[in-house]
């Protein structure tokens, strides 16, 4: 009898063992696997949060691309060869990049990309990546290769999904983002790529052909990630897990020692130059009218004739005034030295330059400048001709 007892009451107990471990395994052993487990749920585990956190992560990453993939496009740039004594030696050119559809106008579709995808090219070519790989002819409505930027126009043609722009300077350091594009051609053509911020308003100094016809180093002010950026790449969206472009990528350092230095051209900068380049069909920049001499050229001689103070390193030397200029307007004059544009403290003529092509028409321009020792302060504001 004692025997059938403990018999009974050892299966009663592995019984009971067993139920508890199926309690145990449901709510402590479930919520890890991120596929079943819905976000925050389940007595607020640390383990099951980080899971869910992360899963929502990737959702949101997906959701994100999906919305504005299909606004990615690949662009095909046809050139005719080396221009000037050159001619056409070497043919026909074909080049191929990224661009991003920000605006349906009109019946017109309107996509931004870099100025070097589309530079000296006689034919572009949308190509975008719906199912049927619809191809579009375009025109170039206008490009600022201070900005490496450029504004396509496919004329009588409705795309069907529009990018949406978010603020640049909303971003953090470690923030994610994601590129899309066309690395390598459109073989690869909707590739993505994922990142952190890695810095901002960094100056990328690269050397461009003027407006005026001269070579000149020009600094560029870029959004720094670590996102991989590869030819083919340039003109395509840098985006936030909000689907929203915040940069446009432009370029990489290009070293066997450098990896993960990538960089866009911020939203803050691109917008005003994409609508001037639709109204206008160029940038519209303030010119002061004046020639400069950066101060470490200035002989002793000139320094002690305008008295210039000795701690005076950096600005620019006012060598001349144009007639009915912006300058003159001002009141400055020849041999005063510029040292600030607003509160920016002024390091050469190219520093100079890049911070007035900042300010549009209707901004107030103040200069804070040194003439005969003293320091002097003239504001105006901007009307620059259309």
């Amino acid at each position: 009898m004692k025997t059938i007892f403990t018999i009974i009451l050892s299966v009663v107990t592995t019984i009971l063992t067993l139920f508890g471990l199926l309690i145990w395994f449901e709510y402590e052993i479930l919520p890890v696997s991120p596929s079943i487990v819905p976000a925050m749920t389940y007595h607020d585990l640390d383990a099951t949060t980080e899971i869910a956190l992360y899963w929502n992560e990737e959702q949101q990453r997906i959701l994100a691309i999906e919305g504005v993939a299909e606004a990615i496009v690949g662009i095909q740039a046809t050139t005719d060869g080396f221009g000037g004594f050159l001619g056409n030696f070497g043919g026909q050119q074909m080049g191929t990049g990224s661009g991003i559809v920000y605006q349906v106008k009109d019946g017109n579709t309107y996509i931004v990309t870099n100025e070097h995808v589309i530079d000296r090219a006689i034919d572009i070519e949308v190509v975008f990546t719906d199912e049927e790989q619809t191809r579009k002819k375009a025109t170039l409505v206008g490009s600022d290769v201070y900005t490496d930027l450029a504004v396509l126009r496919i004329e009588n043609f409705e795309a069907s999904v529009i990018a949406e722009f978010g603020n640049t300077e909303d971003l953090r350091l470690g923030q994610t983002v994601i590129a899309i594009g066309n690395p390598l051609g459109l073989e690869f053509a909707g590739s993505t790529t994922m990142g952190v911020v890695s810095g901002h308003n960094r100056q990328v100094s690269i050397p461009i052909l003027s407006t005026n016809g001269q070579m000149q180093n020009w600094a560029m002010t870029v959004l720094q990630t670590d996102t991989a950026i590869n030819p083919g790449n340039s003109g395509g969206a840098l985006i936030n897990l909000d689907g929203e472009v915040i940069g446009i990528n432009s370029m990489k350092v290009n070293s066997t020692n450098v990896e993960g230095m990538s960089f866009s051209i911020p939203t803050y900068i691109a917008l005003p130059i994409i609508s001037d380049l639709e109204t206008y069909g160029r940038v519209v920049r303030p010119v002061l009218g004046v020639s400069l001499v950066n101060i470490p050229m200035l002989p002793q001689p000139i320094r002690e004739e305008i008295k210039l103070p000795i701690n005076v390193t950096e600005g620019v030397f006012v060598n001349d005034v144009v007639d009915y200029s912006i300058a003159m307007n001002l009141g400055v004059l020849a041999g005063d030295v510029i040292t600030h544009i607003g509160d920016v403290e002024i390091r050469d003529s190219n520093h100079f330059r890049q911070t007035l092509f900042t300010y549009r028409d209707g901004y107030e321009l103040t200069l804070t400048l040194i003439r005969e020792g003293s320091i002097l302060n003239l504001s105006t504001y901007i009307t620059i001709s259309q």
